[in-house]
């Protein structure tokens, strides 16, 4: 059977999803019990107590039961806290699942999708499925989205713009003022994609909020997670907002059952776990001053990060050499040479003790690697 004749041309275009190294492949391949994972910014202390407890208690009592499919309570609890209607939340399987959606409801072959050319994977991923075009728009100097290269880049064929800021990987942000200026260029049958995973860590002044744009601008959509600050990216569980026309339509293309009963019960929960929000803030803000200075020390070009990781450049040197070198450490870090950055690398920001072991371990690899 010739499987690339059976299957569609657009799914033959799409590109490998290489995610952070998970730590049980590591215990396999190198026989290494004490392993840390600085790579795909999950939270280091661990999952909301609050969520934990009633996750258990869901599965313990409800485990035969299917979920309810529309979230109902959790949608209403999550209008109440953004201050819009229920009929403007869509909750998926994470963010991928928010995004995988968003492209099967708007994307047509041969539509156009801006995002930057440095970002998350997901839009270029689903665009190709799609059989859409990607237009990557290039990074500026500063290793920041491009927005005034968002506007040029908008033809008659554009359908979506996808803004992720913070930037994964380069923790960067974009302005109000910026975002002002793309949304006059932005035509009102073109949507915008705001997408903020990372909003939580983000303390700069100029940082925007989104949601008060959305009565003003209905083709925009603005993207939240329970996975970072709330520690439950095991179950994978994400949202959006938007206007009710589009949610509408989005529910349509969903699958019955998207966000099983445990996601539904740990995210609500975690909404009223305001400590272990706080608590991680707090540890994200010192370990970021910590990784921050120790990467710049070792001659690293670090980048302001508004996040919950690190994004720094080698300045030549191979960042997968620098990975696999770390590995023997137990230290998982993200390179970035599946971005086109083959001497960057991405490191998540982890408890003091952690940071400091990876500021070791790179320290190591960096002169052993020379």
């Amino acid at each position: 059977m010739n499987v690339e004749k059976i299957t569609r041309p657009s799914i033959l275009k799409c590109r490998d999803y290489v995610p952070g190294k998970p730590v049980e492949e590591v215990r396999r391949e190198l026989g290494l019990t004490d392993i840390i994972k600085m790579a795909s910014n999950e939270n280091p202390l661990g999952t909301s107590p609050k969520a934990l407890t009633a996750i258990i208690e869901e599965m313990s009592s409800s485990c035969n039961r299917y979920p309810e499919s529309l979230c109902v309570e959790l949608r209403q609890r999550l209008a109440k806290l953004h201050k819009v209607n229920e009929a403007q939340i869509f909750i998926d399987n994470g963010l991928d699942g928010v995004i995988t959606m968003l492209g099967l409801t708007f994307i047509s072959p041969e539509d156009e999708v801006v995002f930057g050319d440095v970002t998350f994977p997901a839009y270029g991923n689903i665009t190709r499925k799609m059989g859409g075009v990607c237009v990557e728009v290039p990074l500026s100097k500063d290793n920041r989205l491009d927005l005034d290269g968002f506007a040029k880049a908008i033809t008659s064929r554009t359908k979506m713009i996808c803004v992720c800021n913070p930037n994964n990987p380069t923790g960067t942000i974009i302005t109000a003022e910026e975002l002002d200026k793309l949304l006059a260029a932005v035509p009102e049958d073109v949507l915008l994609i705001m997408d903020e995973a990372y909003f939580e860590f983000a303390d700069d002044p100029g940082f925007p909020d989104s949601l008060i744009y959305l009565p003003k601008y209905k083709n925009m959509v603005v993207l939240r997670t329970f996975s970072k600050i709330m520690g439950l990216a095991a179950l994978r569980i994400g949202y959006a907002i938007a206007d009710e026309s589009l949610i509408r339509v989005m529910l349509k293309a969903r699958e019955p059952f998207p966000v099983n009963r445990a996601a539904q019960a740990g995210a609500l929960a975690s909404l009223d776990d305001h400590e272990f929000a706080e608590k991680t803030l707090k540890v994200n803000l010192s370990g970021r001053k910590q990784l921050t200075e120790g990467l710049s020390e070792l001659g690293l070009t670090v980048y302001p990060s508004q996040t919950n990781f690190v994004y720094g450049e080698l300045n030549g040197q191979d960042s997968q050499k620098i990975f696999e070198a770390m590995l023997h450490d137990g230290v998982i870090i993200r390179p970035q040479k599946a971005r086109g950055r083959l001497d960057a690398l991405r490191i998540s920001i982890g408890t003091q003790e952690e940071n400091a072991t990876t500021i070791a371990s790179l320290k190591k690899a960096l002169e052993n690697c020379k």
